[in-house]
C-alpha cells in the first residue's frame, strides 16, 4: 500500500516560510499514533526539498533502518544507507513501487510529491493531522493541483488538540 501520513495547520501549511515544523512542537507525533504506522512502512519516498530540509535540521537520521527513495533531478552527496535517489519520473516511480515493495511505503512528501501521487490515483491512504493552528503563510499542502481528486472519508478521529482525516482511494 502506497500512504500518506501529514500533518497541516489549519490553514494548510506543512510548515513555515523557512521550511520549519516548530508549530508541531506542542504535538508529539507518538500522540497521534505515529509509532504504529511507521512500524509497517518498509520504503519511505521524500522529494529533494523534504530531504534536504530533514538532513539540515534533524540532528541524526531518524529513517535508519528503512528504504529511501529520494525524488530528484540532481545527484545527492552522502546518503544515508539504505537510500537511493530517483529521477525516472514519477509514474515510472509508481510503477517501480507497486512491483517491487513488500512493505508499506510513505510518501512523506512534501506537498508536491504527495499531490502527484493522488493526481494520479495512487495514494491508496493518505491520514491526514490537522494541528489548531493558523500560520497565515508557509509551504502549502497541496501547491500544484492539476485536476480535482475525490477521496473516501474513511475514518475520523482526534488525538488531544490534533484532528486526524483517514482517507483513501475511491
Amino acid at each position: 500500500m502506497i500512504c500518506g501520513y501529514i500533518a497541516s495547520t489549519l490553514d494548510g501549511y506543512i510548515a513555515a516560510p523557512d521550511h520549519s515544523f516548530s508549530f508541531l512542537d506542542p504535538y508529539p507525533a507518538e500522540d497521534a499514533g505515529y509509532e504504529e504506522f511507521y512500524a509497517g512502512i518498509g520504503t519511505l519516498v521524500m522529494g529533494r526539498t523534504t530531504y534536504d530540509v530533514c538532513r539540515r535540521t534533524m540532528p541524526s537520521w531518524p529513517y535508519a533502518g528503512k528504504r529511501l527513495i529520494v525524488v530528484t533531478s540532481h545527484a545527492i552527496e552522502d546518503l544515508p544507507p539504505d537510500a537511493e535517489t530517483w529521477s525516472a519520473g514519477v509514474d515510472a516511480l509508481i510503477d517501480h513501487l507497486r512491483a517491487n515493495v513488500e512493505q508499506d511505503v510513505w510518501i512523506v512528501g512534501g506537498g508536491r510529491l504527495q499531490q502527484a501521487f493522488i493526481d494520479r490515483d495512487a495514494l491508496d491512504r493518505l491520514d491526514q493531522f490537522i494541528v489548531p493552528v493558523v500560520l497565515g503563510d508557509g509551504i502549502p499542502l497541496y501547491p500544484d493541483v492539476a485536476q480535482p481528486r475525490t477521496l473516501k472519508l474513511a475514518e475520523v478521529g482526534r488525538f488531544g488538540q490534533i484532528a486526524h482525516l483517514r482517507l483513501e482511494r475511491q
